[in-house]
């Protein structure tokens, strides 16, 4: 779909939805980037439109007929906890309304920034987990993704929107403001600051650096003829949270990490997502191992202290 048309980011303020409205601009494609707030940065217009405006979003989805990225969102569990019916408000709700625009403003493709938290428990003896496993979220963030997810499969089914819900995992990477593990490290290493872990560090993530997101979501974007409406976007490892204490401390390695012995890490844990489908899908495979990526992040962190 790369022919010229204005393509809608939504969340264009947040870590995905502003790398992919950079990765877009710089292949000279037209971007309308769009979040809660209006705001100019380095080069980057986002216009102001809340997810919970019908009428703000129809403008914008009008002037975008050829493609929607959205990304906007409470995005992750660790932002609205204490406002469960603002989350589902802004998760549901407004991915509903936006969905609902596309529907009648002739959409050509709706790519929706979906969660791997939407799976919750994985079954039983499944690895890897298809795209195809059910949804059983665990917690409110999660069952936003799952429900909007789901919703995205409906207005496929009912009314033919061209739309694909893409199940991202533990996204890090430059831009990343809000807390993670990796964040505390990094952060204490280079304040030279011993760091306590409340757990044993035996908990496996599946990370994915936030440019391998951003050119995934572009080729759901780009692909002409999708065979899958939902597909997995992670790196295709799993490591352990001790594991990625390593690879922070191979980049700064007077690191002082402790981590708690027989605790484990209140979450639930996830078999390993398989992302074969998205390779056929997409032809897209990461490209970031954890090593650059956590390279990039420690130099982008370094630079932009808060």
């Amino acid at each position: 779909m790369g022919n010229g048309r204005l393509i809608l980011v939504t969340g264009a303020a947040g870590l995905i939805g502003r790398r992919v409205a950079e990765m877009l601009i710089a292949d000279g494609r037209p971007v309308l980037a769009t979040d809660r707030i209006a705001l100019y940065d380095d080069g980057i217009e986002i216009e102001p439109a809340d997810l919970t405006d019908v009428r703000a979003l129809d403008v914008l989805v009008r002037r975008c007929p050829d493609g929607i990225i959205h990304c906007g969102a409470v995005s992750g569990p660790m932002l609205g906890r204490d406002d469960p019916a603002g989350t589902i408000a802004i998760n549901v709700q407004g991915t509903v309304n936006l969905l609902d625009c596309a529907r009648q403003n002739g959409c050509r493709r709706f790519v929706y920034c979906s969660s791997v938290s939407a799976y919750g428990v994985t079954p039983a003896g499944l690895s890897p987990v298809p795209p195809s496993a059910p949804l059983a979220a665990v917690d409110i963030y999660g069952a936003s993704k799952a429900a909007a997810d789901i919703l995205v499969r409906g207005y496929v089914g009912q009314h033919h929107l061209d739309a694909v819900a893409m199940r991202i995992g533990w996204v890090y990477g430059p831009r990343r403001r809000t807390r993670s593990l990796l964040h505390c490290l990094i952060r204490s290493a280079l304040d030279h600051q011993p760091i306590s872990i409340d757990h044993d560090g035996q908990y496996p993530v599946q990370l994915i650096h936030v440019d391998d997101v951003a050119r995934g979501l572009i080729a759901a974007l780009d692909q002409p003829n999708l065979p899958a409406r939902a597909l997995n976007l992670t790196a295709g490892t799993r490591i352990k949270m001790a594991e990625l204490a390593d690879a922070v401390r191979r980049q700064l390695p007077s690191i002082e990490i402790a981590f708690m012995p027989g605790v484990a890490y209140p979450d639930v844990e996830q078999a390993l997502f398989d992302i074969g489908p998205t390779r056929l899908a997409l032809d897209w495979s990461p490209r970031v191992t954890l090593d650059e990526g956590v390279a990039g992040y420690v130099d982008w962190l370094r630079r932009h202290p808060f």
